[in-house]
């Protein structure tokens, strides 16, 4: 979801450098392979390389963690295939941990002509600003960017949108008064997200509690945030908001630990639609349509006409978000989805900006 300013996944970590294919990353998990037949395989040892028919639109993704997170980086994957599929684009990806692979990474693809290079994630952003001049036939989109460059573009994801919804829905269902928060690093991105929540949940109840956010230092770390989340769970919050991609699953397994009949416990989903992962304690999810973005962008680069700009995308764009969770529709009040729809249709017409709540 998103970084700007530090790095938005993996801040931390120094893996050995990552092996390169003739197309990235190739993970346990079936999401997470790719399935090029042309330029999608994995070589010990080797940097991300082009195919042989030079003609061809060519689409690179470098993610900071693994495609299979059921979040942040697995949408930019699933757009990468949708990038390949609408547009007829040989496409590759390749996780990059660390800042060294990253810069490596991106010139790589760059360096075998390929179209766009998809940076996903804002600790992207200075690297390609850096080396874009190299590279003037290759776009770099830049997922959670700020600032754009001759050839690069951030795509500025108003992610506040969908949190808003989500601190509405917390507080109308929320039996304790209490709600938490669980991040991985406490970063602008992350801190919009939970201020819009906020805002969201006391439009609802005025009296509501918002716990202090607490954030794991990882991304994909499921112990950590189960453990983060059980200390927020015994203060009594009864509705818990992450964003921590991978290490999700550690939030919504500690919320079930505690969850009954009778004293109910929702998690909320981010990023993607995660009311899947965990459909017993997911009560909605807020996700990012990265395919229509990045699908867009891509289309309009392949097109011939494409130029960077800065101009940030959210929900009236169709590029944020809110999908309740069928399992525990039950569970929600008429009036209080009638509220969260009117909301949605206010932010959708543009006739609501969340963080100034008008």
């Amino acid at each position: 979801m998103f970084r700007k300013t530090l790095s938005r996944k993996s801040l931390l970590i120094t893996l050995p450098l990552a092996a390169f294919a003739l197309a990235g990353c190739n993970n346990s998990s079936d999401t997470s392979k790719t399935d090029s037949t042309k330029t999608e395989t994995k070589a010990e040892g080797t940097k991300p390389e082009g195919t042989a028919s030079g003609g061809s639109f060519k689409v690179g993704l470098v993610t900071s963690g693994p495609v299979s997170d059921n979040g942040w980086n697995a949408g930019a994957y699933k757009s990468l295939q949708s990038i390949k599929t609408e547009l007829g684009a040989e496409v590759q990806n390749v996780e990059a941990p660390n800042a060294g692979q990253r810069e490596e990474s991106l010139r790589a693809y760059a360096s075998k002509k390929f179209n766009v290079v998809i940076g996903h994630g804002a600790e992207f952003e200075e690297l390609a600003l850096k080396i874009e001049k190299e590279f003037p036939n290759t776009q770099f989109l830049i997922s959670s960017g700020g600032k754009a460059g001759t050839n690069t573009t951030p795509i500025i994801y108003k992610l506040e949108d969908g949190a808003y919804l989500l601190g509405m829905l917390a507080a109308g269902v929320s039996k304790t008064g209490k709600l938490g928060a669980v991040g991985a690093m406490k970063i602008p991105p992350l801190e919009r997200i939970f201020k819009a929540f906020e805002l969201g949940a006391k439009a609802v109840n005025p009296n509501i509690t918002l716990l202090p956010a607490v954030y794991t230092g990882s991304w994909d770390d499921p112990v950590k945030a189960g453990q983060q989340t059980k200390a927020v769970l015994d203060q009594g919050a009864d509705v818990i908001l992450q964003d921590v991609d991978a290490a999700a699953v550690g939030v919504f397994n500690a919320v079930k630990e505690r969850n009954t009949a009778a004293k109910p416990i929702y998690a909320l989903g981010t990023n993607s639609d995660q009311n899947a992962v965990a459909p017993e304690v997911v009560l909605a999810s807020a996700p990012i349509f990265y395919d229509k973005t990045m699908v867009n962008l891509a289309k309009k680069v392949k097109d011939g006409n494409y130029k960077p700009s800065d101009t940030p995308i959210g929900m009236k764009d169709g590029a944020i978000g809110f999908v309740l969770n069928p399992q525990l529709a039950a569970k929600v009040p008429a009036d209080l989805k009638a509220k969260v729809d009117t909301a949605t249709k206010d932010i959708t017409d543009g006739k609501l900006d969340v963080l100034k709540g008008k």
